[in-house]
């Protein structure tokens, strides 16, 4: 049985989604000929609080005590986070390293260990800091450009690179012209956890129509045009969930300039636990993507495959990372970051509500390609070849 070290400098189980996502594809790893040492910080929240349930037996949970935000150690640095990881793997000999951190993969590629470490990317991140920076301050640019060398070395050394895309991989390349084995695995849905709720309504609700939106309210994710669309579409509600006091409040400003107040409503945090009996309260679900890089070439959207599980009717930006995915045949698309557009898709969803679960059943289908599982199948064929290799 391989054993592997998933290494991450933020402690896991968390309510974060990326150590949520670490979480799940973890429990599916220990499913698939693994057995996962989930090397982090010390976490205060149990995986039975976030899954509904106890991981596999092959995950074991290695937590390194974090001096961070304690009040004699005043730093925010990593680095004792990564030295203590490097003596626990100087007592315990695994087989494969595997990370989604940037400054993890650097680290240990940077030690020669003689263990190979598997990178996971879910974006490029001298592209993500540049399109949100002003290159023009030094300092900004100085950020940049040690971005891209820690990128380059990274994929430069790593023994196999995960993304999310084919657009990911192609970037990955053409930016840093590196020969890197990559397997393209896109994110999925916790397949347990959805067969442990009640049989999703599919079937059309009184009016008004609900639309739903779960997930961070980060400007990426476009919030904003799907309130500016609501101007346009009757007899429906929406209804946002995620996010913080600071964003719920930017958004409820918005949406009262855009006259649209009384149509939407903010639910806040959903505890991960209940994000699938929240899913299934509602109608219609939406991701209005933006343009950036990171949602039109590098998303694998979680709440895309968790709206497919549950049988949703779902409009989403029409972006080349999406269209990888799905097409007209499962989902209802809209034009990125036009809220016209958006409110028309929208309002022709909610009058034609018989025509819509044509889509959602497909969508439904499909999502059984798209599970932590599949892709744990995926990922464990390519660390036995890379091992047999070796």
């Amino acid at each position: 049985m391989i054993r592997l070290a998933y290494i991450d400098p933020y402690a896991v189980p968390d309510t974060r989604v990326a150590s949520l996502q670490i979480l799940q594809n973890v429990d599916a790893f220990a499913r698939h000929d693994m057995q996962v040492f989930l090397v982090t910080p010390t976490s205060h929240t149990s995986a039975e609080s976030l899954l509904g349930r106890s991981v596999s037996k092959g995950v074991i949970f290695s937590p390194l005590d974090d001096p961070r935000g304690k009040w004699y150690f005043p730093f925010n640095t990593q680095k004792i986070f990564f030295l203590r990881a490097f003596r626990w793997l100087k007592h315990n000999p695994v087989d494969v390293i595997y990370t989604r951190n940037l400054k993890t993969a650097r680290f240990f590629l940077s030690k020669n260990l003689g263990i190979p470490v598997i990178f996971e990317s879910h974006e490029i991140f001298a592209q993500s800091f540049k399109e949100s920076h002003d290159l023009s301050h030094v300092k900004n640019q100085r950020k940049y450009e040690a971005l891209l060398k820690n990128e380059r070395f990274v994929y430069q050394n790593s023994a196999a690179i995960v993304v999310l895309t084919s657009f990911l991989e192609e970037d990955i390349r053409r930016n840093y012209n590196v020969s890197t084995p990559c397997i393209i695995s896109p994110d999925g849905v916790d397949s347990l956890a959805v067969d442990a709720v009640p049989t999703p309504a599919t079937s059309p609700s009184p009016s008004p129509c609900s639309i739903f939106y779960l997930g961070s309210l980060h400007p990426w994710k476009g919030i904003p045009t799907a309130i500016s669309a609501m101007r346009h579409v009757t007899g429906a509600t929406l209804t946002i969930a995620g996010g913080n006091e600071e964003q719920i409040a930017t958004l409820s400003t918005l949406a009262l300039q855009e006259g649209v107040a009384d149509k939407i409503h903010f639910l806040g945090y959903v505890n991960p636990l209940n994000r699938f009996q929240e899913i299934s309260r509602h109608d219609i679900c939406i991701l209005p993507l933006t343009k950036t890089s990171i949602a039109s070439r590098y998303t694998s959207p979680l709440k895309l495959f968790e709206y497919m599980a549950m049988g949703k009717t779902i409009v989403i930006s029409d972006l080349p990372s999406i269209r990888e995915v799905v097409d007209e045949s499962s989902v209802f698309f809209a034009e990125s970051e036009n809220s016209d557009v958006l409110g028309r898709v929208l309002q022709h969803v909610v009058d034609n509500r018989d025509d819509t679960k044509k889509r959602a059943d497909t969508a439904l289908l499909l999502s059984k390609n798209f599970t932590w599982d599949h892709r744990a199948q995926q990922i464990s064929r390519t660390v036995h070849h890379l091992l047999l290799k070796n």
